[in-house]
């Protein structure tokens, strides 16, 4: 039976033992929030993405000698407009800008992407560019890392053999009045194994196993923009909570009341730990795939 988006979407927060659990996620920012809450409101701010046609492929094998790299050009797949749009749907649901758009470039670097942007004369007081980003292996640990969006897969002396989705994602936020200063930037990283080799040497898309990291990657997707307009502090404004009512002068107890015993905490109880992540406003990831990202 095909996995679901829907499926995935839940799995990603279950446990560990569920397939396509583990949705790993670190995330880090450079960014005064406040300073730039107060410089953007009610201005105009555009959506531009130099990612989203193109996953990158990798294959590693027992040695260095054995990984192959590669490109699938996959715009069917839908990844350049669910950035961009997802993107667009919380800067506007944060009611801190005049107005949100996006624009599609097809440039692939920062440079040539504010040029185009340029040229196409498009009127905005900011840019939010969405672009591909390094990590560093949270599966395997092997140096090679992640990059962009993709897909890896290894094999040791071809057994075993095991696909990772990742996203690893930056996100600038740009005056282009000056050519691109910088008020602020994100970056986020996830990764999620995937439940059958999505790879056929070369390394090449195996088209019978391509669904499921499709899916993966959609879910990842939405995670990681999420991340990344939080960090900047885009995100829409929490409602401030109420004051708590004072509480009630607790009742006398009579004399000869026994003193109360306290009850063994329940085997069903789980501590709270506070999230394994760098950056302001990222959930904590669920599962052991959520392992700590490691390079040799």
């Amino acid at each position: 039976m095909q996995t679901t988006r829907r499926q995935l979407l839940a799995h990603s927060a279950a446990l560990p033992f569920l397939p396509l659990a583990g949705l790993g996620l670190t995330a880090c920012s450079t960014v005064e929030t406040t300073s730039v809450q107060s410089r953007l409101r009610g201005k105009s701010i555009t959506v531009i993405s130099t990612i989203g046609t193109t996953l990158r492929l990798s294959w590693r094998g027992t040695t260095l000698f054995n990984n192959e790299f590669g490109e699938a050009f996959v715009p069917d797949w839908g990844y350049k407009e669910q950035l961009e749009n997802r993107t667009v749907e919380l800067l506007r649901a944060s009611g801190r800008f005049s107005s949100v758009q996006r624009v599609t470039i097809t440039a692939t670097r920062r440079e040539e992407a504010l040029k185009e942007l340029k040229e196409l004369k498009t009127p905005t007081d900011h840019v939010l560019l969405i672009s591909g980003a390094p990590s560093a292996d949270s599966i395997w640990a092997t140096r090679e890392g992640f990059f962009g969006l993709g897909i890896a897969q290894r094999s040791i002396l071809q057994l075993g053999t095991e696909s990772v989705a990742h996203a690893s994602l930056r996100v600038d936020l740009l005056v282009p009045s000056t050519f691109g200063t910088v008020l602020g930037e994100a970056t986020v990283s996830t990764a999620q194994r995937v439940p059958a080799p999505a790879l056929l040497r070369g390394p090449r898309l195996n088209d019978d196993n391509a669904a499921a990291a499709r899916e993966s990657l959609k879910v990842q997707v939405d995670a990681a923009v999420q991340s990344l307009v939080n960090q900047l502090g885009l995100g829409k404004a929490m409602p401030a909570s109420s004051p708590a009512a004072a509480p009630a002068s607790p009742a006398l107890k009579p004399a000869s009341a026994p003193a109360s015993v306290p009850t063994t905490p329940s085997s069903n109880a789980f501590p709270v730990t506070s999230p394994n992540v760098e950056g302001r406003d990222i959930p904590a990831p669920s599962g052991a795939g959520a392992s700590d990202f490691l390079s040799r």
